[in-house]
């Protein structure tokens, strides 16, 4: 069960306490680069490059299980996590991985459902006991469980809110593991902010890992950079542990660029120097309450229709 709403208003007195949303935001903040692994090779050198020049975490799309040991070499996954994406087999992957390794296993079968109509391994229940497997078998400081909100981004914010709660209560993880969620910034800056804050309201069985991505269309426009730049400042004042800004197009100077502009928001900006930076501001924590409050009523209606992994498996629609 998700905890009851804390009331909101103006204190009625000076020292009066304020609503608490949840855990602080996290202390070890990532800047967070994707890798395509098609060639694993070329790939590690990629993220050792990355890394070498800001980045401190890295998430690879894994094409091949067996290639996790080549896409991680050099790489002290200790102190830089790896988010493993892909169609992975846990046991296949236990071994290509050590003890203290950090990140998240990024297997997600509700999305993997929704994008695709079909399940990993054919069915829910495959599905399930395959993400259990994962949890009894990858470093305990490995996240066994993510769920990639961002696919409701087109729905709203109260939707990725609604998807990511519903996805990890259809899981279950195991109490203690560290679980993923990965969130999209909207167009609007304290909507994204009151978003971030809200996920850490809704959910507490587990330390939450948030990813927040910033994405957008490709561009030449340099001008372009102060709105994701905006967006990555709300996602991570909400309380993202990880800022993916994905670059604004494909050259190398545009990729330096979405590095750049974490590491200055992150370590000279200023903004992170007290756990709960937002703490005081009654128009975002009235929209957290609102968001929160909206996604609850959005799960409600998917658990009378037998939940959202029932849902989809059945081929329904959700949003109908």
């Amino acid at each position: 069960m998700t905890p009851e709403l804390p009331e909101l208003g103006v204190p009625s007195a000076a020292n009066q306490a304020l609503p608490d949303f949840g855990p602080a935001a996290p202390a070890d903040r990532m800047v967070t680069v994707d890798v395509d692994g098609s060639d694993p090779n070329k790939a590690n050198k990629a993220a050792l490059v990355a890394l070498m020049d800001g980045a401190s975490s890295i998430l690879f799309w894994v094409h091949r299980t067996d290639d996790v040991a080549a896409l991680t070499a050099g790489i002290d996954s200790s102190i830089a996590p790896v988010h493993l994406v892909g169609d992975l087999d846990p046991k296949a992957l236990a071994t290509q991985l050590h003890g203290e390794t950090q990140g998240l296993y990024n297997a997600d079968p509700i999305e993997q459902k929704a994008r695709s109509s079909q399940w990993f391994t054919g069915s829910w229940s495959g599905d399930l006991t395959r993400l259990q497997r994962a949890e009894e078998l990858l470093p305990t400081a490995m996240g066994a469980v993510v769920s990639n909100a961002c696919f409701a981004a087109p729905q709203g914010a109260a939707a990725q809110l609604a998807w990511g709660l519903a996805s990890l209560e259809a899981v279950n993880p195991a109490p203690g593991r560290p679980v993923g969620l990965v969130l999209q910034a909207t167009d609007d800056y304290f909507e994204t902010a009151a978003m971030a804050q809200a996920a850490r309201l809704l959910w507490t069985r587990n330390p939450l890992w948030i990813v927040g991505r910033v994405a957008g269309s490709t561009s030449e426009d340099a001008a372009d950079l102060v709105d994701r730049g905006l967006q990555a400042q709300a996602l991570a004042l909400g309380g993202c542990r990880d800022l993916w800004i994905q670059p604004l197009n494909d050259s190398p100077q545009a990729a330096r660029w979405a590095r750049h502009q974490a590491l200055v928001l992150y370590y000279e900006s200023g903004l992170f120097r007290h756990e709960y930076p937002l703490r005081g501001s009654y128009l975002i924590e009235e929209w957290t309450a609102q968001l929160a409050e909206q996604a609850r009523a959005q799960v409600q209606q998917w658990t009378q229709r037998g939940g959202l992994a029932q849902i989809l498996d059945h081929n329904l629609d959700p949003w109908t």
